[in-house]
């Protein structure tokens, strides 16, 4: 028997690749994890920020040690000497800012998801197609070294036949001012529901929602529907392989995940989508695994990376993260909240 063997991460090196001038369009908390990662990180440069005020956006550049600040958003993308534009704002606004800066000619990595709806993305991707213009969503799990091992370890047939996938994520945000908003797009399912549902497409794409239900928050004093704070779906795709998925904002969860095949199970440690180790667990009871340390949010710079490289090598799409691919998830993330009676408002 030929001998197994664990790979090693495929990636780029941080301080060596082509280097981009980014502006970062919105200042709060994943803006500035963002800005920090590049900084301490990499050879990327962040040179401009905007906010819908001046003052807001001088005191980000002023604490990040950017060294230009436009109190509209309409500045930043017409500013001079910009490569790429970081959209960073909240879920409801993604698609006016990323139209926004596709207008003005810039590139665009847009957060997750890339909007709420299929419809404003379909938008946007249309837009870049158009244009000509590089287009990315904000998947940062992806362009992680421990989702390249994921990837070549799914490539190389190790597991046998796919057969079954899970994810699972939460998080006990019940008290965020955002989160739990239905009125700021929050909830479980565009805030970390998004995770799941990508992951689950990824290694079965062409997955349909065949079940899903959530539990709505309820908030003491308030007479409106809460925002749906957990949810379970099942996934299943052409031949009846199935995923389950779940997320909740109620409750801390173990949020792992796995992909169980007929010659061994791949195991992701929590929480699966941020860096950390791959194990794989033959049914004869070998194992190999990939260890690397969970630094967290401080690795945002990969995908920034990502972006890097594809401008510099002419892409308009990333390989790690297509188009079609982001609008796949976000297909199941609609139908999912249909099922549950929780359309977008």
């Amino acid at each position: 028997m030929t001998a197994r063997a664990m790979p090693q991460p495929a990636v780029p090196d941080p301080m060596a690749g082509p280097v981009q001038r980014w502006a970062v369009l919105g200042t709060g908390w994943i803006a500035a994890q963002f800005v920090r990662a590049l900084q301490q990180n990499t050879n990327q440069r962040v040179v401009a920020v905007g906010s819908r005020t001046q003052a807001r956006a001088e005191e980000f550049a002023v604490e990040h040690g950017i060294e230009r600040a436009y109190g509209s958003y309409e500045e930043l993308v017409a500013a001079a000497d910009v490569d790429v534009v970081y959209v960073a704002t909240g879920h409801l606004d993604h698609f006016a800012h990323a139209k926004l800066a596709l207008e003005a000619g810039r590139p665009v990595l847009i957060e997750k998801p890339m909007t709420p709806t299929v419809a404003e993305a379909r938008e946007l991707v249309e837009l870049a197609r158009a244009k000509g213009l590089f287009a990315m969503e904000a998947v940062w799990t992806l362009a992680l070294p421990r989702y390249s091992v994921v990837r070549q370890v799914l490539a190389s047939g190790m597991l046998g036949e796919v057969v079954e996938v899970s994810a699972n994520l939460g998080e006990r945000l019940v008290d965020h001012h955002r989160a739990m908003d239905p009125a700021q797009g929050g909830g479980a399912m565009n805030d970390i529901g998004t995770y799941v549902m990508m992951f689950a497409n990824e290694v079965l794409p062409g997955l349909r929602v065949a079940a899903a239900h959530g539990m709505r928050h309820a908030v003491a004093g308030v007479e409106a529907p809460g925002a749906i704070g957990q949810f379970h779906a099942l996934l299943a795709d052409g031949r009846d392989r199935l995923a389950t998925v779940s997320a909740s904002m109620m409750a801390d969860t173990p949020t792992t995940a796995y992909v169980a095949g007929t010659e061994a199970t791949l195991v992701l440690d929590a929480p699966f989508y941020q860096p950390g180790p791959v194990v794989v667990r033959f049914h004869d009871g070998e194992e190999l695994r990939y260890d690397e340390p969970a630094l967290a949010h401080t690795q945002l710079f990969w995908e920034a990376l990502e972006v890097a490289r594809c401008l510099d090598a002419g892409l308009a799409e990333s390989p790690l993260r297509p188009l079609d691919q982001t609008l796949a998830t976000l297909s199941l993330m609609e139908r999912a909240r249909e099922l549950m009676g929780d359309p977008l408002r």
